[in-house]
């Protein structure tokens, strides 16, 4: 267990116990034409990762979003800002996922790890312009922010706002959600939305404290569709200048996804299906899955996610980058897991739940030396959300 994550987790929790304290509350004139929301999450997870790759470690993956708006020009000014402590509650070398693949630690391509984000996971600025009925323009900056690409990243969908792991499929889906130098466009008319972005392709490097700016090199594009109340549609693609710290070359990204939403009396129902696939050298890595979480009789949870994703057979037996000139063998991992969170009354002004979840996996017989015959991985949990926007808000 490590303990250096304690101290910012429970000031964390104890700031939001006290409620929002921010320029939402002011009353003075100036202050009065600023609106402020704001709501959080922080998982407190035991975490056991099994087969012979497994580990075990205990660790928080958590977010803040503040919004502040006000009314601009004949149309909405917000400034968005999203920040974690993840650098401080999640180990360096990232926190232990079987079949994870992305970004690296100490030089080392991370493999079976999900990598801690940045504290700064957006910085931005937008303005809706209405331009006439049910159509509007959309523009957004970010030194620090995401473009138009993918789905709802995972930590805001909330399909996934119970369960504490990343998806095995971020690398292939929604990993450009942080992104430097973005600047955006759209066009808004009833149930259509297009936008197209310019931005910095590389990722974030492994200094997860700063903010990594670079060139705008890189552009990307998305179509929404939202035929039915609660259902979204989009589908994407982007092209990035050398996003990955050791593998030479640019990538494309293509996506497609369905996204469910519906308030319940008692809850809600929140369900995703993703389909994303990077285009390499060596051919299509594909990333895909099903997930989606249900809470009713207000205080029961049930959450699952179901996988497969492409991966490199030299990665996962050497836990390091293939070297150049090695012929590349993909293979193919699925992943299932199935999860339950419970509400409980522990702390004033913030919903607290406790959890668990767990995941099988199948493979190819050729990894059951490095990966064990029927590896089963454990979550224990407790999730606390909080904010001035709802304590179950869980999403942009």
């Amino acid at each position: 267990m490590r303990g250096r994550w304690l101290v910012p987790v429970v000031c964390l929790a104890v700031g939001a116990a006290r409620g929002p304290a921010a320029a939402g509350d002011a009353t003075d004139d100036a202050a009065a034409h600023w609106r402020t929301t704001w709501h959080g999450y922080a998982f407190l997870t035991s975490n056991k990762q099994g087969g012979e790759s497994g580990s075990r470690d205990f660790e928080s993956a958590n977010h803040v979003m503040l919004t502040t708006s006000r009314d601009w020009a004949g149309g909405r000014f917000d400034f968005l800002g999203t920040f974690t402590i993840e650098p401080a509650t999640i180990p360096p070398q990232g926190a232990p996922e079987l079949f994870q693949r992305g970004e690296t630690y100490d030089g080392v391509l991370l493999v079976d790890r999900q990598h801690p984000h940045d504290l700064f996971v957006q910085l931005a600025a937008a303005w809706d312009k209405p331009l006439r009925p049910r159509t509007t323009l959309h523009l957004y900056a970010a030194p620090w922010g995401e473009p138009a690409v993918g789905p709802t990243a995972y930590p805001h969908r909330l399909s996934a706002s119970a369960n504490p792991a990343a998806p095995l499929a971020h690398h292939n889906q929604d990993s450009t959600h942080i992104s430097a130098s973005v600047i955006t466009a759209g066009l808004s008319a009833a149930w259509l939305t297009i936008e197209g972005s310019a931005f910095y392709g590389q990722e974030p490097d492994e200094n997860r404290w700063d903010i990594d700016l670079g060139p705008i090199d890189s552009y990307a594009g998305r179509l929404t569709v939202r035929p039915a109340p609660g259902l979204s549609l989009q589908i994407s693609a982007a092209r990035r200048t050398d996003p990955e710290a050791l593998e030479e070359g640019n990538q494309t990204r293509q996506t497609i996804s369905a996204e469910y939403r519906r308030t319940t009396a008692n809850g809600f129902l929140g369900a995703a299906l993703i389909v994303g696939r990077n285009l390499l050298e060596e051919g299509p890595e594909w990333g895909n899955g099903l997930e989606a979480t249900w809470k009713f009789r207000r205080r029961h949870s049930v959450y699952g996610r179901v996988e497969s994703v492409d991966r490199d057979v030299y990665e996962l037996i050497n836990k390091e980058q293939r070297p150049a000139g090695t012929p590349a063998q993909r293979t193919s991992v699925a992943a299932a897991t199935l999860g339950y969170v419970m509400d409980v009354p522990l702390l004033h002004g913030v919903d607290c739940g406790l959890g668990a979840d767990l995941t099988a996996y199948r493979f190819a017989d050729d990894l059951g030396p490095v990966y064990g015959s029927d590896p089963l991985s454990l979550h224990v949990f407790m999730l606390l959300r909080f904010g001035s926007a709802g304590h179950a808000a869980h999403v942009h």
